[in-house]
């Protein structure tokens, strides 16, 4: 009998990890109308294309205080991998502050203030405010914890979430971004 029970509970462990594996493979950011730094309306993540890969510089913030040392720490991410020559025609990165919406008459303020921060640093037209309803469901919807800290995620050419990364940036952790996009990319 015992080995019944053992069995059974081998076989139920081995369904739901399928299960598991395939709600992994559906993973998706959820659709929100946006507009880029340099004024042109998109759709994320429909709108977000890479030539084989998309690296998204995300800085998922309930406060204003953790909003700005994420974008920090994600600039700087943002130049440690440019000086490793990360970026080109196949590997194109995107940068989005993402935020719960605020009342319509702050939204304008609040992306021309963060524009300032991007400018110089990054393309305009790669870079801009998501306001989402609720910032935990986008979050999970993308398979990403919303922990306070600046997240990069390796994307498909479409903004298909692949893997993430979180933390300040560091030498061993942009040899890690650069191993896993060159695993992608051959």
């Amino acid at each position: 009998m015992r080995i019944s029970l053992t069995t059974i509970m081998i076989l139920c462990l081995s369904v739901a990890i399928g299960q598991q594996a395939a709600v992994a493979d559906e993973v998706e950011f959820q659709t929100v109308k946006a507009k880029y730094f340099s004024k042109d309306k998109f759709v994320f993540p429909r709108d977000i294309k890479g030539g084989k890969l998309t690296v998204l510089f995300l800085a998922l913030s309930d406060s204003q205080e953790n909003g700005q040392y994420q974008q920090t720490a994600l600039l700087e991410w943002h130049a440690a991998l440019s000086e490793r020559g990360v970026f080109s025609d196949d590997v194109v990165p995107y940068h989005f502050p993402v935020l719960e919406s605020p009342p319509f008459f702050v939204k304008g303020i609040i992306a021309n203030a963060m524009s300032d921060e991007y400018e110089g640093k990054v393309p305009l037209d790669q870079a801009g405010v998501i306001y989402v309803d609720d910032l935990n469901a986008f979050a999970e919807a993308a398979n990403v914890a919303n922990d306070g800290q600046p997240t990069i995620i390796i994307a498909s050419a479409n903004a298909l979430p692949l893997q993430s990364f979180k933390g300040e940036v560091s030498p061993e952790g942009v040899d890690e971004i650069i191993a896993a996009i060159s695993g992608y990319i051959e």
